[in-house]
């Protein structure tokens, strides 16, 4: 198999049809939903969740086997059924409109894979075994939780509010020592200690020195 090539999807507005509703489906919706994507069901048996997503308007649900012709608006295709015929045909059908197509689990069946992904805010961390072990990539990812913890989300989102002054104010020259100062632990340190006012008032200190160098 060729390697991999990693990518970031901006899916915001994208039609994306989800085939199954299972727990794995399930999972792959409320990943979707989180990037604002318009996603369509298409499931004869969805969970509980996925029917009170349809119910609150989030998603379209087709209660019904796939059918040809499911795949006509599609932008991207996600697939989470455990019957091969069903996987087969639908990857066949994306293929041939050039879709980018996951069949869980089915690494002959897709053209791209999903990485175990840890999210921090803005800070996103993807793990892959390129279709391998899903599960060791999601073992690898766990032990990233350890060492990124939710204080990283306030950290960055610190960081992302002075990113503005930063580059209006600070000379070109000294831009990339400032982030240098910015992220070199100290700012991060108090935030984990739940000191958030003082950490900001640590960073404002290192942008009043690189403003008035």
């Amino acid at each position: 198999m060729s390697k991999m090539y990693p990518v970031n999807l901006i899916l915001e507005g994208q039609h994306a049809v989800v085939v199954g509703a299972g727990s794995v489906g399930t999972r792959k919706i409320e990943g979707l939903l989180e990037c604002d994507a318009r996603v369509t069901v298409i499931a004869p048996e969805p969970t509980e969740e996925v029917l009170t997503l349809a119910q609150s308007g989030r998603i379209e649900l087709q209660v019904r086997e796939y059918q040809p012709g499911d795949l006509d608006t599609a932008d991207i295709v996600f697939v989470a059924t455990n019957i091969e015929s069903v996987n087969k045909r639908v990857y066949e059908d994306a293929v041939a409109r050039h879709l980018m197509i996951n069949v869980a689990d089915k690494p002959e069946v897709c053209n791209f894979f999903l990485p175990s992904q840890l999210r921090r805010g803005h800070l996103s961390i993807a793990v892959s075994t390129e279709g391998a072990s899903p599960l060791l990539a999601r073992r690898i990812r766990e032990k990233l939780e350890e060492q990124f913890s939710e204080s990283w989300s306030a950290y960055i989102d610190l960081l992302a509010s002075r990113r503005n002054r930063v580059n209006t104010e600070v000379p070109e020259h000294e831009r990339k020592n400032y982030w240098e100062a910015a992220i070199d632990g100290r700012v991060l340190s108090l935030i984990e200690a739940g000191k958030s006012k003082e950490a900001e008032e640590l960073l404002d200190s290192i942008l009043t020195e690189y403003i008035n160098k």
